[in-house]
């Protein structure tokens, strides 16, 4: 028998079975791209749409996946698909141990802003997930580093420091996207 060509046959079925991705998974490489991202979460009080403001001391010592957007034509199916993703999917979704946040940059809404503003306060719960935050004049985007006219996903750790940021969030990335983030998920919770 032909040792290399079994384990070469071995190796294929497992990657076949998804058993070798996931193992590798974990070893994923986190990226922070060039740019002014904000290195730790600040301490600004932002607001959700009841108009509550929440501080960073909510999300001290856990992880935490912030998707950046905007409500407008160019942004809003983008957000809301990567919402629905991280949070409702079953194979897709973060542990339920991650703080999942939408940012919402409300001054990119351009004419739909009243009725974005209506439908979001209708939609939003204390407890929803994600938990949805008003940016009304795009401040939260500049000090986070997010640029206009994007969806991004920015990940903290359990120090409120910043582990990675996802940029590429089209259709031919979403696959592996979703892979790295659970994974870099997986891992700063074990930390």
């Amino acid at each position: 028998m032909n040792a290399p060509r079994t384990t070469l046959s071995c190796l294929l079925a497992l990657l076949g079975l998804g058993l070798i991705s996931s193992v590798r998974a974990d070893d994923v490489e986190m990226q922070l791209p060039p740019g002014n991202y904000a290195h730790k979460i600040g301490s600004r009080p932002i607001a959700d749409p009841s108009g509550a403001t929440h501080t960073r001391q909510e999300v001290a010592g856990r992880v935490c996946v912030a998707i950046f957007s905007a409500p407008n034509m160019s942004q809003g199916d983008r957000q809301e698909k990567w919402s629905n993703l991280l949070a409702n999917k079953a194979k897709t979704k973060v542990s339920d141990d991650v703080v999942l946040v939408l940012v919402e940059d409300m001054s990119q809404a351009g004419p739909f802003k009243g009725m974005a503003l209506d439908s979001m306060k209708k939609q939003f719960t204390p407890h929803s997930r994600p938990f949805l935050i008003l940016d009304q004049d795009g401040s939260v985007f500049k000090k986070f580093g997010v640029p206009r006219d994007k969806t991004e996903i920015l990940i903290y750790d359990k120090t409120g420091t910043l582990r990675d940021v996802e940029t590429k969030l089209g259709e031919d990335d979403e696959d592996d996207t979703i892979r790295r983030i659970k994974a870099i998920t997986r891992k700063l919770l074990a930390e």
